[in-house]
């Protein structure tokens, strides 16, 4: 292929050639730092979204099965036995929802309260659709009735660090919950829990406004055997809403009051702000890579204007206009691809190296992680590395047709 030997040997040629060297350089550092941009802030926007969903999908169900209207339902075994026969489920639990406040009076001041919401739920099923484990900061899962036998025993609650810190609470402290009551005209009951555990996953709707107590307790509280619903975990979170529309096809045909909400539906519009502000970062960085991909466009254009009458040279000895087209079509793009291979090395070795010794670090205060997250993506290097070449390959396109267009006696004449 004679295009190639060609293009090679004006590549070489252009380092003796100090501006067209320099201008090549530049736009190879150019297309460089747009690459490694991209792939640096993807991968941090990658390490971040992920310790988001972590937070969020170790606390939250990624299915909901609930009557519509917020109906209670019944405790039902044969449906529970339904759902955990179906495929992608690790695991289920009946639960009570329910909303109220949190009351504690210190031994000396003024009353302390907050309102929460209270989630009833089986201390084994609390683990199996759960990470809280994971995400405790002190104390332990223990939702039973605490103390000795031959004392008034009380239940176990396990609440969010800023819960605890609004209450001025900790691991074995007391405190009062109240329910709100069905009837406006019935006075809040109040029941006695001991804190056994306080969780902080950094998100403060968990951390701020979530308490979990047993199933039995709540039920107690609210003198109800019903439950509000099913938690499911299942083995892929991101296939919840697609399961979710299998699932409604299924319990309908069963109940026709029973629904089946993902976590996807509950947070819409935080998976899809998340999703775009990616892809929206991608778009506003790879304009680097298009200011640089305008000097690959001037450097293919003095090189043209440079060798006019080669060109012409070659087109009388039956190089066709393509030919001469891919000359400088192979040139642009090797411009291009020395760029991005040098771009994503450069990202991957400051990411890889963030993850490994975390040099940039985090006000603890302020985040809940203590350094920059960094989380790469093939997906992501493909993307990045492909655009970039296409970009290349887009803007080489210009000088390489006007050398192709060139008139043989004019070029030779006029070179």
């Amino acid at each position: 292929m004679f295009e190639l030997t060609i293009a090679k040997r004006h590549l070489r040629a252009m380092r003796g050639q100090r501006q067209i060297s320099l201008t090549s350089l530049i736009a190879i550092a150019g297309v460089g730092i747009g690459v490694g941009a991209l792939v640096i802030v993807l991968s941090v926007f990658n390490g971040f979204t992920e310790k988001l969903w972590n937070g969020l999908l170790g606390m939250h169900p990624h299915l909901t099965v609930r009557k519509i209207y917020g109906k209670q339902m019944e405790n039902d075994g044969a449906l529970m036995d339904v759902l955990v026969g179906q495929e992608q489920v690790v695991g289920i639990t009946p639960f009570i929802g329910a909303e109220g406040f949190l009351f504690r009076k210190p031994p000396s001041g003024e009353p302390i309260s907050t309102g929460t919401r209270v989630r009833g739920i089986p201390q084994a099923g609390l683990l199996q659709i759960s990470d809280v484990e994971q995400h405790l900061w002190g104390g332990k899962v223990d939702l039973e009735l605490q103390g000795p036998a031959n004392r008034e025993r009380v239940f176990g609650m396990l609440i969010g660090s800023y819960l605890a810190d609004r209450l001025g609470v900790v691991v074995g402290s007391e405190v009062f919950l109240g329910l709100i009551p069905r009837d406006v005209l019935d006075a809040p009951r109040y029941w006695r829990y001991v804190v056994t555990g306080i969780f902080k996953t950094g998100l403060e709707a968990f951390d701020a406004g979530l308490a979990f107590v047993s199933l039995t307790a709540l039920q107690r509280d609210l003198g109800q055997g019903d439950i509000s619903g099913f938690q499911i975990r299942l083995q892929d979170p991101f296939r919840a809403d697609q399961v979710a529309r299998e699932w409604a096809l299924l319990l309908q045909a069963r109940d026709a009051e029973l629904d089946v909400i993902s976590w996807m539906g509950e947070h819409r519009s935080l998976y899809a702000s998340i999703r775009l502000e990616k892809w929206y970062s991608f778009l506003v960085l790879s304009l680097i890579v298009v200011v640089a991909g305008f000097n690959i466009i001037s450097i293919l254009t003095m090189t043209v204007a440079e060798r006019r009458r080669e060109i012409g040279v070659l087109k009388t000895l039956g190089a066709t206009p393509k030919s001469i087209g891919r000359i400088f079509m192979l040139e642009g793009l090797a411009i291009g691809l020395s760029g991005v291979l040098i771009g994503t090395s450069l990202g991957f070795v400051l990411c890889w190296i963030q993850a490994q010794y975390e040099p940039i670090k985090l006000p603890g205060d302020v985040y809940i992680i203590q350094a920059l997250p960094v989380s790469m993506s093939g997906s992501d290097f493909l993307v990045i590395g492909v655009a970039s070449v296409v970009l290349c390959y887009l803007f080489a396109r210009f000088p390489a047709r006007a050398a192709a267009n060139l008139d043989p006696i004019v070029a030779i004449r006029d070179g």
